[in-house]
Formats: structure tokens, C-alpha cells, sequence
């Protein structure tokens, strides 16, 4: 399955993301220097409060932020929007632990659903004989 470019007129991926994760330290209680220590904790490479502010910054254009951060950056900061924004722009929808097990419930129910059914044609289909 293939998602679509979802870019007519909106912010270039770059900026999106720029905006995302300055908004997230922003929202986060946590300072630029405890995000970078988390995320080199939890990704084993460094990173510093510095890096941050320049992947954060519009007038950086071309520090890039690398794709193998988003996880380490989300849980650092408890925000996934980044992530999501990512998902949503690829034409796709995240869910999270909640939404899975209620499709899990569906798709039981529709095997459920199935099954009854089946059962039912074979029992009208006894009888009928």
C-alpha cells in the first residue's frame, strides 16, 4: 500500500518539521538540554542542546533533522506529533494502543459476524434437504 504527497501549498516537510519540534520543546516542561540528553540516552549518539536549536531553527535551513530521531524525540519530549504529522502527511493515520484494541474488538466481531452467517446457510441448507 502507497501513500500520496500531501504537499499543495502547504509549509515544505523541512519547515513542518521545524515547526513541530520547536513547538513540542516549547509545550514540553523539559529544557532544550534535557531533550538532548534523553535522546542521546535513548539513541546512543550525541546530541546536544545546541543541535536542537538549529534543527528547531528557521533561520537553518539546511540543518536537516534526521528521520531515526523522530521515536527518540517524541518519547523525550511525551509529544508524538511529530511523528503523527509524518504518518498524516504519507496519507496514512496513527493510532495508538487504545484505537488498536477497539479494532481488534471489530474485527473479531466481524469474524464473529462471518462465522454465524456461514453456520446459518449451512443449517438452512440441512434442513432443506
Amino acid at each position: 500500500m502507497k501513500g500520496t504527497p500531501r504537499n499543495n501549498g502547504r509549509p515544505h516537510d523541512a519547515v513542518l518539521i521545524r515547526r513541530k519540534i520547536a513547538r513540542a520543546i516549547k509545550v514540553s516542561k523539559k529544557s532544550r538540554s534535557q531533550v538532548a540528553k534523553e535522546m542521546t540516552a535513548i539513541l546512543q549518539v550525541s546530541i546536544t542542546e545546541r543541535m536542537l536549536t538549529a534543527f528547531a531553527a528557521d533561520s537553518k535551513e539546511l540543518h536537516r533533522w534526521p528521520a531515526e530521531f523522530d521515536i527518540a524525540f517524541c518519547e523525550a519530549v511525551d509529544d508524538y506529533s511529530l511523528l503523527a504529522e509524518r504518518v498524516r502527511r504519507a496519507g496514512f493515520r496513527m493510532i495508538g494502543p487504545e484505537e488498536e484494541k477497539l479494532l481488534e474488538v471489530g474485527r473479531a466481531y466481524l469474524e464473529k459476524a462471518k462465522a454465524e452467517a456461514v453456520l446459518a446457510q449451512a443449517w438452512r441448507d440441512e434442513v432443506s434437504l
